[in-house]
């Protein structure tokens, strides 16, 4: 449902939608166009579409817009290594969904006690309404099932959530709700080093990835005390001046886990110059070095995209935002698009 105001009268108990987000009418209120055409007489079935228009999508004070006709979410648990059950949540189209053979786009975060960010996002739609499915892995890490289970995936069992976001991609595949040739990720800064570090353990999973602002090199940053956050990080990756933490850290930093004759993923990296969090150092680094190993394999896109203006948090605007997730979902489809083709052939 994408986000409303509303007032509402506690005494008759009766509301009104002051304002909600808006949506494309001709993709949302396609349900309610087959409900009103059934309510008009035969002989202004001709006139049905302007109708929809005109009542449907100009909601009636104390109608909020729902998409759930068009539009399905699944909250599901998904036994990870370890048999400790992750909630996965997955949305995707009613009508456009395909057993097997849709392409889908599995998020994660799980770090820092934070749950991800799952209110209505409009940009959402035009993936869902290409036939993608969308899916959020609440990993080890994260803040979702409270303290314990942002405990159970930081310092020494960090390796969780990586085990974590992996049994996610491989439900959705075995599952059905995607191809399995057609699975990406995507991750955003400590996200970024959940889906780096993944593709270490299982490569093959994924057709492409995005990482942005991705935390990449942790274990030179976490030894770089001049840094502005590495000291405070410490609660959260460790200290690796202490020999079993360093040693923990260097067996799951994704630069430094990164092997010549591996085919990895599609990628797109994407960092700010003007970063104070995370070096655009890392995805520079990252991204030479992965050309360096892949250089034979001319199959597999590696690029890098650096915002010279930007922070950690990007440039704020609604044009500009708009503007990178189309650069982002252009990246997708056009992979997505490629590795049919090949299927084709």
């Amino acid at each position: 449902m994408p986000e409303a105001l509303l007032d509402c009268d506690l005494s008759s108990k009766e509301f009104a939608v002051l304002q909600q987000n808006e949506v494309v009418c001709s993709l949302i209120h396609k349900a309610k166009e087959k409900r009103l055409k059934t309510e008009i007489s035969s002989e202004q079935d001709h006139d049905a579409p302007n109708v929809c228009r005109s009542q449907a999508c100009d909601s009636t004070e104390n109608e909020v817009l729902d998409l759930s006709e068009m539009y399905a979410l699944e909250h599901v648990k998904v036994a990870s290594h370890d048999m400790v059950e992750v909630p996965l949540t997955i949305v995707y189209s009613r009508d456009l969904k395909m057993e097997g053979k849709s392409p889908a786009l599995l998020t994660g975060y799980g770090a820092y006690g934070e749950s991800l960010d799952m209110k209505w996002c409009a940009d959402s739609l035009s993936l869902l309404d290409r036939g993608w499915v969308l899916a959020f892995a609440h990993v080890r890490g994260g803040g979702e099932l409270g303290k314990a289970w942002h405990d159970s995936g930081r310092l020494l069992k960090k390796l969780n959530s990586m085990h974590d976001f992996l049994a996610c991609g491989e439900f959705l595949v075995k599952r059905g709700f995607c191809h399995r040739d057609f699975l990406t990720a995507r991750g955003v800064s400590a996200g970024g080093l959940l889906v780096a570090a993944s593709i270490h353990m299982q490569a093959a999973l994924f057709l492409a990835v995005i990482l942005k602002v991705p935390f990449l090199d942790i274990g030179n940053t976490m030894l770089d005390e001049n840094l502005s956050l590495t000291v405070s990080e410490y609660e959260e990756w460790g200290n690796p001046e202490n020999k079993e933490t360093f040693n923990y850290i260097r067996s799951y930093t994704p630069y430094d886990n990164l092997k010549k004759a591996v085919q990895y993923p599609h990628m797109l990296t994407l960092s700010s110059f003007q970063d104070t969090r995370v070096g655009y150092w890392e995805a520079a680094k990252w991204t030479a070095r992965i050309r360096e190993y892949t250089s034979v394999n001319t199959n597999k896109l590696t690029l890098l995209k650096t915002d010279m203006n930007s922070g950690h948090f990007t440039e704020s605007g609604r044009y500009l935002h708009i503007e990178d997730t189309a650069f982002e979902y252009a990246f997708l489809l056009k992979m997505v698009e490629n590795s049919t083709h090949k299927i084709a052939d």
